[in-house]
């Protein structure tokens, strides 16, 4: 199976439920920006960062809990990405909270709009 996503601890990342998920990539440019003496406007292009959104639809508690599990760590978070070729990229990231609405059915709960933000540091 292609497109596999792991996050967690570098050396411990989880493996991500393919689930109903849908992944999305940012390219975020860090600039500093100002004028000269003779005002003159500059910007120069410090670095790009990649800013990282997996969105779920629907999940269950198992799922919901690893997410939550892996926010409360507050630590950066080593994401691993397999391409269609096969290669994985590696980032470090910071997860941002996030949000979820829940529906109670027979049996237990499901969860709904979840959005994850990770953002490479």
């Amino acid at each position: 199976m292609t497109g596999r996503i792991w996050l967690g601890p570098a050396g411990g990342e989880t493996l991500l439920s393919a689930m109903g998920r849908k992944l999305t990539e940012e390219d975020i440019e860090i600039v500093r920006e100002g004028r000269t003496a003779s005002g003159k406007y500059v910007s120069d292009l410090i670095a790009v960062k990649k800013k990282f959104s997996l969105e779920y639809s629907i999940v269950t508690d198992a799922i919901l809990i690893i997410l939550k599990d892996l926010y409360e760590l507050g630590t950066l978070l080593s994401l691993k990405i397999e391409d269609s070729n096969l290669s994985v990229r590696t980032y470090t990231v910071k997860f941002k909270p996030f949000s979820r609405a829940r529906y109670m059915l027979p049996g237990g709960w499901l969860w709904e709009g979840i959005k994850l933000e990770l953002e490479e540091q």
